[in-house]
């Protein structure tokens, strides 16, 4: 896309944003939609309800009005409802839907609704503006309490990453399924259409209406998260490769619930949790190793007696449901000795003489017997044994991946005064705003 697409409401770009998959789904509508299928075509009334299930390959399309049915046929997939006419006031409501690992029940989406039909189950999709999306997205990523320039900075964002991940389409292109490139949940961005859509992330994105970010002109892939607690990270030590605007930065300070935490695990517990990496194993020890330039993890050491595992961290954050990768590791209890692994980007308390100051543990140097200076990293500590079942605890700080835009770091900043412009070029170093559209 270039400023080419800039202009009218007619030329704002759309999303085709997956929303759940099921054996079946029924919908209502707030004005006259039109239905298409194939050569199918049919009108449907206001407060008429439309179900589609999953038939041998096909659609089975049932439309109701006032208990009853007027419509009813076997229909090839996609089956594409959308307004009969321009409206922004025209949305369809997720009256009832079954057997989804992802629930709209309830909830109302502005657009468009297809559904296609793939090996037995149904893809119900939104086809959306992109800017409509926004709306509810942001409403649904960040606090709309907090600063207007945070929530601003976060429009921003997540245009990028929609038009970077490919999701714009047209009403052609959405009768694929593979235009679906995004998803409602966070895998991908939260979406929950109309019904969450508040007044102030909805300035935040007309503000910034078409602003993205680039880099070398093209759109960059703007990954957030909630909180890096002080610092993010390289996106090689997260998902590898290397990108010079996805660098690790410093925030200032701020505090949040994510600023530490910590999570045991009784050692039974968590060998079921791990099970799927060794099975059959009863865990001796967990280490971080290759540690980023804030101190989390690329990958976890898994051992159990004589076998060991090499897992990325992302993938252990994952199965143990930690808040991030940035983490000091303690054994305890059991009958055995404690023993831990300290996090090379926490801190250490260190008397320099005059008094006791937090040092990250990184930036302090041993001498071993060769004179040679090392920095800590990883540093392990033991003390005497605890009674107790054995338990595996971790210290951690920070909440997501720690790519990108930190949002309580954002927060922070556009309460210190820095603008959306300011944020969004401290967290993207040598990227650029630009209008789209």
């Amino acid at each position: 896309m270039s400023t080419a697409a800039a202009g009218s409401r007619d030329n704002e770009p759309h999303v085709l944003v997956g929303l759940a998959k099921t054996k079946s789904v029924s919908l209502g509508f707030s004005q006259d939609y039109r239905l298409a299928a194939g050569q199918t075509t049919h009108q449907i009334p206001p407060q008429s309800s439309v179900r589609l299930e999953s038939r041998r390959g096909k659609i089975s399309v049932t439309v109701s009005s006032a208990a009853s049915v007027t419509f009813e046929a076997q229909l090839d997939s996609p089956v594409l409802i959308s307004p009969s006419y321009e409206s922004s006031t025209a949305y369809f409501t997720i009256r009832d839907q079954g057997n989804t690992s992802t629930g709209f029940p309830g909830q109302e989406f502005r657009g468009s609704a297809v559904i296609f039909e793939d090996q037995g189950t149904l893809t119900v999709a939104n086809l959306v503006g992109l800017e409509e999306y926004l709306w509810s997205v942001v409403s649904s990523e960040m606090p709309c309490s907090w600063p207007k320039q945070a929530l601003k900075a976060q429009a921003v964002v997540s245009r990028t990453y929609a038009v970077y991940t490919g999701a714009i389409t047209d009403t052609a292109d959405a009768t694929n399924i593979d235009a679906i490139r995004i998803w409602a949940n966070e895998s991908h961005q939260v979406y929950r259409g109309k019904t969450n859509e508040d007044p102030r992330a909805v300035e935040a994105c007309m503000e910034t209406k078409g602003q993205i970010l680039t880099y070398q002109g093209m759109p960059v892939a703007a990954y957030f998260h909630a909180d890096s607690a002080g610092m993010t990270e390289s996106v090689r030590f997260v998902w590898g490769g290397d990108i010079p605007y996805l660098a690790a930065v410093e925030e200032i300070p701020h505090e949040s619930h994510h600023s530490q935490w910590e999570v045991a695990f009784d050692l039974e517990i968590l060998n079921q949790k791990l099970s799927g990496v060794l099975p059959g194993s009863r865990i001796d020890m967990i280490s971080g190793c290759q540690p980023g330039d804030s101190g989390r993890w690329f990958c976890v050491d898994i051992k159990a007696g004589n076998r060991t595992a090499n897992v990325r961290a992302t993938q252990f954050r994952y199965l143990l449901e930690l808040k991030s990768t940035w983490f000091s590791i303690f054994r305890k209890g059991g009958g055995r000795d404690t023993i831990g692994q300290l996090n090379p980007g926490h801190e250490i308390y260190v008397d320099n003489g005059t008094s006791v100051q937090p040092v990250p543990l990184k930036q302090c140097i041993m001498l071993n017997s060769g004179g040679k200076r090392n920095t800590l990293g990883g540093a392990w500590v033991i003390a005497p044994g605890q009674p107790g079942p054995a338990t595996f605890v971790f210290q951690g700080r920070g909440y997501g991946h720690g790519v990108g835009l930190s949002q309580w770091g954002a927060k922070a900043m556009a309460e210190r005064g820095d603008d959306y412009k300011q944020i969004l070029t401290h967290y993207y170093p040598l990227t650029h705003i630009e209008a789209w559209w």
